[in-house]
């Protein structure tokens, strides 16, 4: 090795940039990063949404949100678990008509086409809305009302003394629990439809988090679709301190198991991944949410959210 003109010796040479330092990844405003990994929101994928670099490199996606696009196109990204290798496919569908594409050069001879400067917006607010349609019939409504007042009458006569805490039953006409459920302090009811996925969220990432806590898990991987399966929940959530559920495949009991378990104070914390469209929960219960892309996110976020209420717990002599 030649001395400099100065008679110092020359420095090592400075490593030349190549697409292995990323330093080209496009930006993109569906990539996510969180506790030191990317995820990509839009994957279609069922089980991956943490992206590599490489696979960045191959989206079209930032290309296509470049340009002036139809307010009904729906993107998404087709993942791979593996480092880049192969073309990462960019699924495209139209919101409107319900049908998937191929060629955007479709969306120009479309009459509903139309224009918006650019659909990051769109296919956010896409993400963020749902819709819930309950018909409420006079005879309900009239029904709601006379509860009301007769609880506010039994309040009234009551005077000064304090009344024992109670829940109204939902499914008895008299509004007497039949299961006299007993709270137990660390148990912990979880609200998981039993599937191939869940079944892998539960065992290695909602399982794992809570017994760290040393909390007893009971999980209901039954389909709550008649008033036996609810009031099983429902006389489990009474019995537990904090509850698990998801959003991911939910219905209108999930919403009403929600509700009952924030009204009678309950812990919560609700899953829900980050690419799947939020529900229009009250801002409560919303503020119960968990979202997370994967599942190592999932064991660390329950912990975060539970740990400092088992503290608590154990402090009261629970």
């Amino acid at each position: 090795m030649m001395d400099s003109e100065d008679g110092s010796k020359p420095g090592p040479r400075p490593e030349e940039l190549t697409e292995e330092t990323f330093l080209n990844v496009p930006l993109c405003p569906f990539r996510r990063v969180s506790f030191g990994s990317a995820y990509c929101t839009v994957s279609t994928d069922a089980y991956f949404a943490e992206v590599d670099p490489l696979t960045c490199l191959n989206c079209e996606v930032p290309e296509i949100i470049a340009e002036p696009r139809c307010r009904f196109l729906s993107l998404g990204t087709e993942l791979r678990p593996f480092r880049g290798e192969g073309k990462l496919v960019t699924a495209m569908a139209c919101r409107e008509l319900g049908i998937r594409i191929y060629n955007l050069n479709v969306c120009s001879q479309c009459s509903l086409y139309s224009e918006v400067p650019s659909i990051v917006d769109e296919v956010r607010h896409a993400r963020e809305k749902a819709e819930i349609k309950l018909q409420v019939t006079d005879e309900l409504a009239k029904e709601m009302a006379g509860i009301v007042l007769a609880e506010r009458r039994e309040m009234a006569a009551a005077d000064e003394e304090e009344i024992p805490f109670r829940i109204h039953c939902w499914r008895f006409a008299d509004g007497h629990c039949r299961k006299a459920p007993i709270y137990t302090r660390g148990k912990t009811t979880v609200l998981l439809l039993r599937s191939q996925r869940n079944d892998e969220v539960f065992s290695r990432a909602i399982l794992p988090a809570l017994k760290e806590l040393r909390l007893t898990v009971y999980r209901l991987g039954d389909e709550l679709d008649d008033a036996e399966q609810l009031c099983r929940a429902c006389e489990n959530i009474q019995e537990s301190e904090f509850v698990v559920a998801s959003l991911d495949d939910w219905n209108s009991n999930t919403i009403f198991l929600l509700g009952l378990a924030q009204g009678i104070g309950r812990r919560l914390a609700v899953l829900k991944r980050d690419n799947v469209a939020a529900v229009p929960l009250t801002e409560i219960i919303a503020d119960s949410i968990v979202e997370y892309a994967a599942l190592p996110e999932v064991i660390f976020l329950l912990k975060h959210r539970f740990s400092s209420l088992v503290k608590r717990s154990q402090e009261r002599g629970g």
